[in-house]
């Protein structure tokens, strides 16, 4: 008997008990799936989150000061940031980081908005990975010349005007007693940059007064923005874009030792630096070590269901004595009995292998749609899929195989 043959009957075996081959299955379909679905939406997940970090730049260190220890001599100021560019080794840009809040008003809708303000210079557009998405990022000049301008966040043009190219749109901007009217200049993913610097943690306390209260962030030059709040510009924190092959680490370090100087503050917790592509690492290996662990859970339940193989294939061995009795008796050797068995392990498994990536794929999908992100399902997972699938159909299967192999023609023969 050939492999062929040994398929043909192994297919017809399963056909002839196709509710008993399905519960057998069951075991396998939802070990694979579970594991195609966690791994997929994990890898997904992961790549997003990677992907977040990575629009502030990958070559961008945080600079900020703890402000529960802080005095007003030891904050960042404009004249730091200038001299970080200009002094610190490794320094390509710096930008401000100043955080500010207030009302809106959508002058060609007549909404009103909370808005977060984040005053910063035309250099932190070098941390954008992407760039504006519409429209421009204000120049020095405009920076220097206190220009109303502002760039907004794509997700606050998408949900306070309904659309994401607000280019020219003009934007009232109130605080402190104080109103400007901003023009937009462009449209960029700012939101990742606005929350590492803290602003995600003070919307979510100022929202959950007003939850119905639509939400607006806006990039403008710093020195507009000490206008409008009337503030003095007293910086927490402080964006630092490194040159091209510096050490992000290294740069982070001679920041904080340029402010401890400045400032006359050696203590060593007051100022702190933020490596984004250090988050990334982490990130990275955190979204890894938990996709790998969930994976093996979920990947129990094949060998659950391969044990439950091997109860049915020991089954369907006692069941066929005589038919294995008759064969031997014309002289089917063992290599041939063992072979049909294993054949129809394997089959089992691999069906249900087929199944489960089915089911294990469009649960990836489902699960992804949820969170609005897109899932990643390269082609060798599923092939291990398969592979696995049916290494257990060969593994479990054996010893069944085995024991109808070795049979005595004459005692199968024998048995009703």
């Amino acid at each position: 008997m050939n492999i062929t043959e040994s398929f043909k009957i192994a297919i017809k075996c399963i056909r002839a008990n196709w509710m008993r081959s399905l519960l057998t299955m069951l075991g396998i379909i939802i070990g694979i799936s579970s594991v195609i679905m966690i791994v997929g939406a994990g890898t997904g997940a992961r790549d997003y989150i990677v992907s977040l970090i990575e629009d502030m730049g990958s070559n961008s260190v945080m600079v900020s000061v703890d402000t529960t220890q802080a005095t007003d001599s030891d904050y960042i100021t404009l004249d730091d940031v200038t001299n970080i560019k200009e002094k610190v080794n490794g320094v390509d840009r710096c930008s401000p980081m100043l955080m500010g809040f207030g009302k809106a008003t959508i002058d060609s809708q007549g909404k009103e908005a909370t808005a977060m303000l984040i005053g910063v210079n035309s250099d932190v557009q070098f941390a954008l990975s992407e760039g504006c998405s519409y429209g421009r990022f204000f120049t020095n000049e405009e920076y220097n010349a206190n220009s109303p301008i502002a760039v907004i966040g794509t997700n606050s043009a998408l949900t306070v005007f309904g659309y994401e190219d607000v280019t020219g749109e003009t934007v009232t901007v109130s605080s402190s007693g104080k109103s400007m009217k901003v023009r937009v200049c462009g449209v960029a993913n700012i939101d990742q940059i606005a929350s590492s610097a803290g602003g995600t943690s003070m919307m979510s306390s100022m929202f959950q007064q007003n939850e119905d209260s639509l939400m607006l962030a806006l990039f403008m030059p710093c020195t507009t923005l000490t206008q409008i709040t009337g503030s003095d510009a007293k910086l927490s924190s402080a964006f630092v874009v490194a040159e091209e092959g510096a050490d992000n680490d290294a740069v982070g370090n001679a920041t904080v030792n340029y402010l401890k100087a400045a400032h006359g503050n050696y203590s060593n917790s007051l100022y702190t630096a933020q490596n984004m592509a250090t988050y990334i690492q982490i990130v990275d290996i955190i979204m890894q070590v938990l996709t790998a662990f969930i994976a093996c859970v979920g990947a129990i339940s094949l060998i659950v269901g391969g044990i439950g193989v091997m109860n049915i294939m020991l089954v369907s061995v006692t069941e066929r004595t005589r038919e294995i009795g008759i064969r031997k008796s014309l002289g089917a050797k063992t290599s041939v009995i063992t072979m049909q068995f294993l054949t129809e392990s394997i089959i089992l498994c691999l069906i249900g292998g087929l199944i489960g990536l089915a089911f294990g794929v469009a649960g990836a999908y489902a699960a992804c749609a949820i969170i609005n992100i897109s899932p990643k399902i390269s082609v060798w997972v599923i092939l291990l899929a398969l592979l696995f699938s049916s290494g257990v159909g060969l593994f479990f299967g054996i010893y069944p195989a085995r024991k109808a192999a070795k049979m005595s023609p004459i005692d199968a023969l024998r048995r009703e």
